[in-house]
């Protein structure tokens, strides 16, 4: 008995449940990045909109307010907010005339910004210098370096001859913070969940899995001799492969039995020969020529005979063979025509053309050919040729006669191999027992009985279905 094959780890490249983890952790860590940074655009978005709120709100009363007088330019009221009379507060207004470089030259200003004046973007002053009416939201930098949030617009005063630009600002700083806290807050629930989720996966596919890790050692308690078969509660999924894998085990099971049963058969038969061989050189010095040549081939016969049978069974075995039943039935109907046609027999069929036999096309063509064959040789006129599937997986060739036929009580020895029940008749007795020996090789059946015309109806049992064999498992050899 071997050892055991150590147990490949769960978390190499081959391991199924690394796979499975690592496919859903494929889309799954990226969908939830893409979800973080959504929520922080969102929240940023929705940050700034009530941060830019304040700052519209000056920048319109600023436009109401504004006077031009005495010929100059004046506000009959400043923007309410205390912030604005504070020096280098932090939040500024100024009107004045935009130059292109992007400094706004001032007519009146906040005393916030403490006769400075306000920057922007030059890149970014082009819509303000050509639209009048046109606004602009930007960044830029204050008075004493700090990041500012400007929304500036340009209008038309009343008895002004240009447009003025009107520019409310605020420090950014404390919003931006909010931001970037809500991002590491983002980013740090995404990383505890995208764990979580790699965890739960990961315990999802190894309990989904753990059947199929049983049945592994099932068949590793099956290999090393500790279990007969694949035992176990599996799920309806997998219990089809626990199924095939009983009959594999079972097949091989029968593979060596039968291999024992033919050694021991073909053993026993050629010990008669021997037997007597051994004892004509034992009582005579010469042996005759006739009893050589009998006893040496009745030994022929046995081994050939074993040798049929031993390879009827292992092809009977085989998985995944598939012929046209169809195509086989009339193919050998249409050559025994031929050859029994002179003497007026006739051959009719009836089946359809789907049928497909579930093994080797050369098995096939051996026991219907021998059946037909049988038929058309004790035959007086005609041999019916019946195929259909008689259940979902069972293939059903009825081949009849008119002929003699067998009496019922005789059937059984009609089977056994070398019985001829009628001397006068070519033949070696073989036949009917080769078909039967092939059809117990693939788990089915011969039957013989009694025609509707009265002669020997032989009902041929075998695994089939309906349908085309696919055309990498049609055998036509």
């Amino acid at each position: 008995m071997g050892a055991r094959a150590p147990a490949t780890s769960l978390l190499t490249e081959t391991s199924l449940v690394t796979r499975l983890v690592r496919s859903a952790v494929f889309w799954a860590v990226p969908l939830l990045i893409i979800v973080a940074l959504a929520l922080t655009w969102l929240y940023r978005a929705q940050t700034y909109r009530f941060f830019d709120e304040p700052l519209e709100a000056s920048v319109t009363a600023i436009i109401a307010a504004a006077e031009f007088k005495d010929g100059a330019l004046q506000l009959s009221r400043e923007p309410t907010d205390d912030d604005y009379g504070r020096a280098l507060s932090g939040r500024y207004w100024i009107v004045g005339d935009l130059e292109p470089t992007g400094i706004i030259k001032p007519y009146l200003t906040s005393r916030s910004l403490y006769e400075s004046t306000l920057t922007l973007p030059p890149g970014e002053t082009l819509g303000l210098l050509a639209d009048t009416g046109s606004e602009l939201r930007t960044g830029t930098s204050g008075p004493d370096g700090e990041p500012l949030r400007v929304i500036a617009r340009t209008v038309i005063l009343p008895d002004m001859p240009n447009a003025v630009i009107i520019a409310a600002a605020a420090d950014v700083r404390e919003a931006a913070q909010d931001v970037r806290r809500f991002g590491a807050i983002a980013t740090f629930l995404t990383a505890l969940l995208a764990s979580g989720l790699i965890l739960a996966i990961f315990v999802q596919v190894r309990l989904g899995l753990k059947p199929l890790f049983e049945m592994g050692e099932r068949v590793a308690a099956v290999r090393e001799g500790t279990a007969l078969s694949v035992e176990g509660n599996f799920p309806r999924e997998i219990q089809p492969l626990a199924t095939e894998l009983n009959g594999l085990i079972s097949h091989n099971k029968t593979v060596v039995e039968r291999a024992r049963t033919h050694v021991g058969n073909l053993a026993h038969a050629l010990k008669t020969p021997i037997a007597v061989l051994r004892n004509e050189v034992e009582g005579q010095g010469d042996l005759s020529r006739d009893l050589i040549a009998r006893q040496t081939e009745e030994m022929n016969r046995q081994v050939e005979h074993h040798l049929r049978r031993a390879q009827a069974a292992a092809r009977g075995q085989l998985v995944g063979q598939a012929a046209d039943a169809d195509e086989a039935l009339a193919a050998l109907a249409r050559t025994l025509t031929r050859i029994y046609g002179r003497d007026g027999k006739t051959i009719t069929t009836d089946f359809p053309d789907d049928l497909v036999f579930r093994g080797e096309k050369r098995d096939f063509d051996e026991m219907v050919g021998n059946l037909l064959d049988n038929a058309c040789k004790w035959a007086a006129s005609t041999v019916h040729v019946r195929a259909f599937m008689a259940e979902e997986n069972l293939l059903e060739v009825v081949v009849s006669d008119d002929g003699p036929g067998i009496p019922s009580q005789k059937h059984e020895d009609a089977l056994k191999r070398g019985i001829r029940l009628d001397e006068q008749t070519p033949g070696t007795g073989l036949g009917l027992s080769i078909v039967d020996d092939l059809a117990n090789a693939y788990g089915g059946e011969l039957i013989l009985g009694t025609s509707e015309q009265g002669g020997l109806a032989c009902r041929l049992r075998l695994p089939g279905r309906s349908g085309q064999p696919p055309a990498g498992l049609k055998n036509n050899a």
